[in-house]
Order: structure tokens, then C-alpha cells, then sequence
């Protein structure tokens, strides 16, 4: 059991998931991705976009709680990927290329695995999470992009930063 999965308190007479006072939510991915499938591919990318954004700011709150547990960089991004797989978001491998460089691998992201669209990458909350991640690691904000999807048949979801 992970630390987050420990620190988690489900509170049944409130009907709440708690960490300190993060509030998470149990959700079937299928029924989150199905939320996409049913729009039309213009919204269908900007819904996509702004759940990017969302867990990019909100999911940022947590990033930033789990950085002040983890002093070195390297401990950190190993939380991180703690944490995402208690969470059911895969499992991450994160490579650094250096100062500059951040790359995540996930293999058998929720995202993915229900995507009813098979036309384009569909993990954008994972993104946004590495977006936040990066900013903590690195000192400034990046942009990433998913280059591979495991919903478009690749082995594993990857993403790197996207040159400015």
C-alpha cells in the first residue's frame, strides 16, 4: 500500500475521501471518457483541453503538498508516481534528460484503456498532472503533450515536453 492510499481517510458519514483537505472522488473512468466520446471532436478537444488545465491548477494543489514531504527531486517524482498508481492513474516511469528535460511513461492508463475515441491522445489529465509535477522539478512551468497513446494502439501513454 502506497502512502497516499495510507493517508487517505473515507469518511462514510460525511461521504468523503480525504486527504488533509484534499477531497478526492471515486469515479469509473469509462464513465468519465464517456463524457468526451458524447461530444462532437471540436468541443470533444476543448473539454480535453480543460480538463488539462484543471488538474494542471487543481491537481497542482496535491502536487505541491507531496513536494514539501519530498525534499530531492528524484524522492518526489517517486511520490508522484506512488501516488498516481493509488490513485488507478497507471503506472508512471519518469526519465529526466537532464535540467531541461522531463519525460513520463504510464503504462496502462485509465485514460487510455476507456477512451471510446481511438482518433487522438486522451490522456490530458495525466498531462496536466506532469505539467504541475514539472514546474515543482524544473523551477518554471513547462508544456507537454502526450506523444504516444495507448488508446491509438501504442504499448505505453509517453510524454515530453513540447518545444516553445
Amino acid at each position: 500500500m502506497g502512502q497516499l492510499q495510507q493517508r487517505l481517510k473515507w469518511d462514510p458519514n460525511t461521504g468523503a475521501i480525504l486527504d488533509a483537505d484534499r477531497r478526492y472522488v471515486m469515479l469509473r473512468a469509462d464513465v468519465l471518457m464517456g463524457l468526451f466520446a458524447g461530444l462532437p471532436p471540436g468541443q470533444r478537444a476543448q473539454a480535453l483541453d480543460s480538463l488539462q488545465a484543471s488538474v494542471r491548477a487543481h491537481g497542482g494543489a496535491s502536487a505541491r503538498a507531496y513536494r514539501a514531504s519530498a525534499a530531492a527531486a528524484d524522492a518526489f517524482l517517486r511520490v508522484m508516481a506512488e501516488s498516481a498508481a493509488d490513485l488507478g492513474w497507471g503506472v508512471w516511469r519518469f526519465e529526466s534528460g537532464g535540467a531541461a528535460a522531463l519525460t513520463l511513461a504510464v503504462r496502462n492508463s485509465p485514460f487510455a484503456m476507456a477512451a471510446a475515441t481511438r482518433d487522438r491522445p486522451v490522456c490530458h489529465a495525466i498531462t496536466g498532472m506532469l505539467e504541475a509535477v514539472s514546474a515543482l522539478v524544473m523551477g518554471e512551468p513547462r508544456t507537454f503533450r502526450e506523444t504516444r497513446c495507448a488508446s491509438m494502439g501504442a504499448p505505453c501513454c509517453v510524454f515530453q515536453a513540447q518545444d516553445e
